[in-house]
C-alpha cells in the first residue's frame, strides 16, 4: 500500500511539472515528502537502498504522470485555460495550510523580510520577457533552470519555461527523454545539467531547512503568494468568458478541497 501511495504522490507531482503556474516542489510539501527528498539527494555518496526505492516510486509515478498528461495539458491549455488553471491552483491552496502552520511559530522582522523579498523575487522572474532565440542548442541550461524549479518551492519551471519561450520545447524534450525516443547528445546535455544543479541546489535547501526551517518556510510562503499572484494576472489578461469563470471556480473548491482531503489521507500512512 505505502508503494501505490509513494507512486500516486509522484505521479500528482509529475503532472504539476508541466502544469504553468504550479509548483511541484510545494505539492511535494504538501503531502509530506519535499524534506525526505531534500535530504537523500542533498547526500548522494551517503545514499542507502531504501532511499532508492523510495525515489525511485516517486521518479516511476513523476514519469507516468508527465507522459500521460503532457498532450493531454496542452490541449486543456490551449482550449480550456482557466477552468485547467484554477483547478490546479485549488491544489496548491489547498496545500497552504501546511505551510501557514509553520509560519505561525515564529513570528520576527526577519521574517516577514524575507516573506516580502521571496514574493518580490519570484514575481521578477516569472515577468522575465520572452526570448526569441531557439533552446535547440540549450538542454544543458534548460536542465539546470528545470532542477531550480523543481527543488525550489513556490516557483513554477513551466511559468517561466513559457516566459523565455521554451515551453513548448520543454514538453518535447522531457517526453522525449522519458520515452527514451531522444537523441542521446539531447538526454545527456539535459540529465548532466539537471544533476548537477540538483546536487548543489539541494544542499544548500537541505542545510536551510535543518538549521533554519522556520525562515525557510517564510520564503516558500512568498514564493507560493508571488506565484499565484504573477498567474492570476495572466489570467485576468487573457479575459474569459462567463461560463469559463464559473467552471473554473467549481474545479478551484474541488482542487482546494481535494488537496485537503489527501494530505488527511496521506497523514495516516
Amino acid at each position: 500500500m505505502k508503494n501505490l501511495i509513494l507512486i500516486f504522490k509522484g505521479f500528482i507531482i509529475g503532472i504539476a511539472k508541466i502544469l504553468p503556474g504550479v509548483s511541484g516542489a510545494v505539492l511535494a510539501i504538501s503531502l509530506g515528502i519535499y524534506e525526505k527528498i531534500l535530504n537523500i539527494i542533498a547526500h548522494p555518496f551517503n545514499i542507502k537502498l531504501k532511499d532508492l526505492k523510495f525515489l525511485f516510486l516517486l521518479l516511476i509515478g513523476a514519469a507516468g504522470g508527465i507522459i500521460i498528461f503532457s498532450a493531454g495539458i496542452k490541449w486543456c491549455l490551449s482550449n480550456y485555460y482557466l477552468p485547467t488553471i484554477l483547478l490546479f491552483t485549488g491544489f496548491i491552496i489547498g496545500g497552504m495550510p501546511e505551510v501557514l502552520l509553520e509560519v505561525k511559530k515564529e513570528k520576527n522582522i526577519i521574517n516577514i523580510f524575507i516573506f516580502i523579498f521571496s514574493i518580490l523575487l519570484i514575481v521578477i522572474l516569472t515577468n522575465l520577457t520572452s526570448s526569441s532565440q531557439s533552446p535547440n542548442n540549450h538542454y544543458f541550461m534548460m536542465g539546470i533552470i528545470e532542477s531550480l524549479t523543481t527543488i525550489i518551492p513556490g516557483i513554477s519551471g513551466t511559468a517561466i519555461f513559457m516566459a523565455l519561450g521554451w515551453y513548448e520545447n520543454l514538453l518535447s524534450t522531457l517526453n522525449s527523454i522519458l520515452t527514451f525516443t531522444a537523441p542521446i547528445k539531447v538526454s545527456f546535455y539535459f540529465i548532466f545539467g539537471f544533476i548537477l544543479a540538483t546536487i548543489l541546489i539541494a544542499r544548500i535547501l537541505n542545510y536551510l531547512f535543518k538549521k533554519h526551517k522556520i525562515k525557510s518556510y517564510y520564503g516558500v510562503l512568498g514564493f507560493l503568494i508571488g506565484s499565484l499572484f504573477t498567474m492570476f494576472k495572466d489570467l485576468i489578461q487573457k479575459g474569459s468568458s462567463v461560463n469559463e469563470i464559473i467552471i473554473g471556480l467549481m474545479l478551484f473548491i474541488i482542487g482546494f478541497f481535494s488537496t485537503i482531503k489527501i494530505n488527511h489521507f496521506f497523514s495516516k500512512f
